[in-house]
């Protein structure tokens, strides 16, 4: 009922019954007020829940694992492009080929009798034969060498002296660099829990190791790369472009990996997600160059140029399609692909950059959608009285792109800057691993331990180099020229 025809009703009653009515209608109508507040608040819940529930690894940065059992859209979307299954034209093969005879151990095979009549044919000569090649291990067993250092007396001066034991014989009963070598590898590279690794050696070699000797095998590893941590130090902040990330882990409580990943090095840093911990990792301080991310506001506290990482951005335009179907979007996220195509084009044609008015087009056309998304997601007012009000997150994802338009589109801009931040993302993804095995790092101190040879072991395979050879550097002295070689090239 309109308030006019209310008052001209209660004017019509007794003053105390009309007093008694207003309060009753008073307190019915602050209690519709209140329900339709509650029914707001609960349809905003609703819609955030319904929001997490859709969440996949398309439209935000859960890994694909979470996804579960139901086959993705992903998948559906590569089958369209009429590509099949498995290999395709031009993909490198790794079948398995034939070695020259002069490399393999020859076994002949004579026939003992006559398919035909079944007379005895050993002492007939070969007429030829057909060759098959098996590849295959030798069985593994542990082989123990015994090192003796004998004494010899001088015929001229009669003083006695001792032959000099070799390098890895430190003590009467050592294990040797090869074995330490294959179980540090199993632990740091192949992320390997110090028991199973121990299960592993003593199935194979009949040798039982504890997990303590384990653990000291890595500390042993870990030593040899104090010149390499502070090395790579210096090499990242003489780096152009650099992509950053951190990935959050158990390690006395929440702890949080950081990871700084270029080209041709990688280095990690355990501790927490903060600028503590990032100016104690040592790189971003004294860093002048590019530094790829997707948008945690720490990395904007640092002296350097910043670029944003375009697929972080198309998973949350992706979210935005799944929740609202809004076209800016769709148009924003083909813009960037095709922006990206471009980009790849240019650079396979030899070319370094677009021209200044290239740039400015392909900018307006970016500007116009995010323009376009703003009005139909505009900031939301509040009453003045509770403080700013919370803002969606489609609004507020609409105002990162507007406010952060150059760093969106660095890449662009400057051809060295990659579309998106993938690689920084491979180095640290394998910590997930790491955790879904393991659990946790015992403290932040074994967790820096593990980093330190992770770092290495990835910087070593991103120049060619084997992961094995690399770990075995660590056992056999030769540590300081290949670190030398792998951080500064020489």
């Amino acid at each position: 009922m309109e308030p006019s025809a209310l008052n001209n009703l209660l004017s019509k009653l007794p003053p105390d019954i009309s007093q008694v009515v207003r309060v009753i209608v008073s307190m019915q109508q602050e209690a519709i007020s209140q329900r339709d507040e509650t029914i707001r608040a609960l349809e905003q819940r609703i819609k955030e829940l319904e929001a997490q529930l859709n969440q996949n690894s398309r439209n935000s940065s859960r890994p694909p694992s979470s996804d579960g059992p139901k086959k993705s859209r992903t998948t559906t979307q590569k089958s369209k492009k009429g590509r099949k299954p498995g290999g395709q034209p031009g993909h490198k093969g790794t079948t398995l080929k034939m070695v020259p005879s002069a490399e393999a151990k020859i076994e002949d095979h004579y026939p003992k009798a006559c398919s035909g009549c079944g007379a005895d044919l050993s002492g007939q000569p070969s007429l030829g034969f057909d060759r098959r090649q098996v590849f295959d291990i030798p069985p593994i067993e542990i082989q123990v060498t015994e090192h003796r250092a004998h004494r010899a007396s001088c015929s001229c001066c009669g003083v006695r002296t001792q032959g000099l034991f070799p390098a890895e014989a430190t003590n009467n009963a050592v294990y040797g660099p090869n074995l330490r070598t294959f179980a540090s590898y199993c632990m740091s590279y192949q992320l390997l829990p110090y028991g199973r690794t121990a299960e592993l050696l003593s199935d194979f070699l009949g040798q039982p190791i504890s997990e303590g000797t384990l653990d000291n095998m890595l500390s042993e590893a870990c030593c040899q790369l104090d010149s390499f941590s502070e090395q790579i130090i210096r090499r990242f902040q003489q780096e152009e472009v650099a992509g950053f990330d951190e990935t959050g882990v158990r390690a006395q409580g929440q702890a949080y990996a950081h990871v700084a990943s270029g080209s041709a090095h990688t280095y990690f840093f355990l501790g927490k997600r903060g600028y503590a911990t990032m100016d104690e990792m040592g790189i971003l301080p004294g860093f002048k160059g590019i530094a790829v991310h997707d948008r945690y506001a720490n990395y904007f506290g640092y002296d350097c140029q910043h670029s944003l990482c375009n697929a972080h951005l198309l998973r949350n335009l992706q979210a935005v399609i799944d929740e609202h179907n809004d076209y800016w979007a769709r148009q924003l996220q083909e813009l960037l692909k095709n922006i990206n195509k471009a980009v790849k084009r240019a650079k396979a044609q030899g070319k370094d950059a677009f021209s200044s008015s290239h740039c400015a087009q392909y900018r307006q056309r970016y500007m116009t959608w995010v323009q376009q998304g703003l009005k139909l997601h505009p900031a939301i007012n509040g009453d003045g009285t509770k403080g700013p009000p919370k803002q969606t997150k489609t609004h507020n994802l609409l105002m990162a792109l507007k406010e952060y338009a150059s760093e969106v589109l660095r890449f662009l801009y400057d051809f060295r800057v990659p579309f998106d931040n993938n690689r920084a993302e491979r180095d640290i993804r394998m910590l997930k691993v790491k955790m879904k095995i393991s659990g946790f790092f015992h403290s932040i101190e074994t967790g820096n331990r593990f980093l330190r040879i992770r770092a290495f072991l990835s910087t070593a395979t991103k120049q060619g180099y084997s992961a094995f050879e690399a770990m075995k550097k660590l056992f056999t002295g030769q540590t300081e020229p290949f670190v030398s070689n792998l951080v500064w090239g020489d």
